[in-house]
């Protein structure tokens, strides 16, 4: 059966930071190597913001190995973003969790299913953690889990993407646009995010 089609990931994006916001934590955007999402808050904790569509936290490891180093490795949390009803428009649902948290739960779930004798050739590197009940093994509810992690509030992508003055005019939010759209000039452009300039005049 064919997958329907996702929400942008910038939307989701955006979502969440609008959520964070909301929660009193804005966060500021860290220089990044490619499409990495890596924000600071306030007190100087460092937040990886991961968006899905399907209610899956998509781990990647180095190597196959169990200690292996994990992509959501390299901040104090992750906050992960999503549809609430997985790739439809609607209300969008995030959780912050620490880390270690994630990090912990990827490592202990891989390793149970590796002792359970699956059929694997032992290059497995992605080590995925299901929101929904329908996961691998026990790598799955993590809705549950991680119920203490969800933030209270909630967002429509039609808050986003409808024009919504209070998103729209968000410092942060702006502010996130502003370097995105930096970096994708720089990218065509051949040069740094740095060497890139861009002024908004709200008065015309």
């Amino acid at each position: 059966m064919a997958k329907t089609p996702k929400i942008d990931n910038e939307i989701l994006l955006k979502a969440g930071l609008e959520l964070m916001h909301r929660e009193g934590k804005p966060m500021e955007r860290l220089p990044a190597i490619g499409r990495q999402m890596r924000y600071r808050l306030s007190n100087n904790d460092t937040v990886r913001v991961r968006t899905c569509n399907d209610h899956i936290l998509i781990v990647v490891a180095e190597r196959p190995e169990p200690g292996a180093r994990l992509n959501i490795e390299g901040t104090d949390w992750l906050l992960v973003v999503m549809p609430i009803m997985p790739r439809t428009p609607g209300e969008v649902i995030a959780y912050l969790v620490p880390t270690v948290e994630a990090v912990s739960e990827a490592r202990r779930t891989h390793s149970e299913w590796l002792a359970s004798n699956p059929n694997t050739k032992g290059e497995n590197t992605t080590w995925n953690l299901w929101f929904d009940e329908n996961g691998v093994g026990k790598a799955n509810g993590y809705a549950k889990k991680w119920a203490r992690f969800r933030l209270s509030g909630a967002i429509s992508t039609d808050d986003i993407t409808g024009g919504d003055s209070e998103s729209v005019n968000n410092p942060v939010v702006l502010k996130d646009e502003v370097a995105a759209a930096q970096t994708r000039i720089a990218r065509i452009a051949g040069v740094s995010p740095e060497a890139v300039k861009i002024s908004i005049d709200f008065g015309s």
